[in-house]
């Protein structure tokens, strides 16, 4: 069983991860941390759940995920690629980074990058925090690449 201080000390480890995740899938710094909150509290009160310390971090950011997706439906939000910050619309240079790229997938795609390459997540783990089969996960990852692929080509053409 995990005591408080180890439970704090794994948020403190991952909230990069969990502020990356919660904000690819509401897209907005205020309702990410409000996602968090929740997310932190839901898993501190249901940490009797949890088999291992080595499984805290998928376990973290499928609860991190679930409450996102709630939040997301609550509040009624649609989330697309046209919500990107129209400063980054006009700033081509950033426009021109990677990650600026990957913010501008929809989901799935989005949330299955961001977990694969920047938080170094198997397809495994992926496909249990988002509920979906590793096939599911590795085509999203597959459709993903290709969208990136295209985009940064009609960026560098331009």
């Amino acid at each position: 069983m995990i005591d408080k201080d180890t439970f704090c000390e794994q948020i403190r480890l991952h909230e990069k991860t969990m502020y990356y995740l919660a904000f690819s899938l509401v897209q907005n710094e205020a309702d990410a941390a409000d996602v968090i909150g929740e997310a932190i509290l839901r898993a501190y009160k249901n940490i009797d759940a949890l088999k291992s310390e080595k499984a805290f971090k998928p376990w973290l950011l499928k609860i991190i995920h679930n409450t996102a997706v709630e939040y997301i439906r609550k509040n009624a939000k649609t989330i697309s690629s046209q919500e990107i910050d129209v400063a980054v619309e006009n700033d081509i240079e950033t426009k021109l980074t990677l990650w600026q790229t990957v913010k501008s997938l929809q989901q799935p795609y989005r949330t299955v990058t961001i977990l694969y390459y920047y938080e170094d997540l198997s397809i495994s783990e992926i496909s249990k925090i988002t509920d979906t089969t590793a096939v599911a996960v590795k085509q999203q990852l597959s459709r993903a690449r290709k969208q990136l692929r295209e985009l940064l080509k009609e960026d560098f053409v331009k």
